[in-house]
C-alpha cells in the first residue's frame, strides 16, 4: 500500500510493554478514520509534516513533534503538505504492529480490498470508521488507500 515500516522495539522485547516502528508514509497517503480499543498511540515526527484528526481536533505536526492517540479515540492521519512523512510510532501495549506486517504479506503483489482491510484490522484491534472519511478528504484533498 506504499507505507514503509521498519520495527525498532518490539513487543517480545518488552514483555508486551511497548513497541516502536519507524513508519514512512508516501506522499499523500491517508490513514483513513478508525480507532483501537486496546491501543494506544504516540507518532514522533522525524520528517515532514503530519496531519492528524484525534477526536473533534485536527492538526498538523512538523518534525520533532508528537501526535498522541488514546486507545477507544478515532483519529486518522495523512501527509499534511503533499510530502512523504516519517515519524516513529509507540504503541502500547505492543502487537499493533502485527497489523502492517500482515497487511504486507498477504498483499505484497495487490493491495488488499477494503473488506479485506476491514477483516484484517478486527484481528488487530483496528475499528475502522469510514463514515468519518468524507469531510476530511474534502478538506484535504485526500484519497482512500484501497
Amino acid at each position: 500500500m506504499g507505507i514503509r515500516s521498519v520495527a525498532k522495539i518490539k513487543g517480545a522485547q518488552t514483555f508486551g510493554a511497548f513497541s516502536i516502528v519507524e513508519v514512512r508514509l508516501p506522499a499523500g497517503f491517508f490513514v483513513p478514520p478508525h480507532k483501537h480499543e486496546k491501543t494506544s498511540e504516540v507518532s514522533y515526527v522525524l520528517d515532514g509534516k503530519l496531519g492528524a484528526m484525534v477526536g473533534a481536533e485536527e492538526l498538523q505536526a512538523g518534525e520533532g513533534a508528537f501526535v498522541v492517540r488514546p486507545k477507544g479515540v478515532a483519529h486518522a492521519l495523512w501527509s499534511a503538505d503533499g510530502q512523504p512523512v516519517r515519524v516513529l510510532d509507540m504503541y502500547t501495549p505492543a502487537g499493533f504492529e502485527e497489523f502492517g506486517e500482515e497487511l504486507a504479506q498477504r498483499f505484497a503483489s495487490a493491495p488488499p480490498t477494503f473488506d479485506q482491510l476491514i477483516e484484517i484490522g478486527l484481528r488487530h484491534d483496528v475499528i475502522f470508521l469510514p463514515e468519518l472519511a468524507p469531510p476530511l478528504v474534502r478538506k484535504y484533498n485526500l484519497r482512500l488507500p484501497v
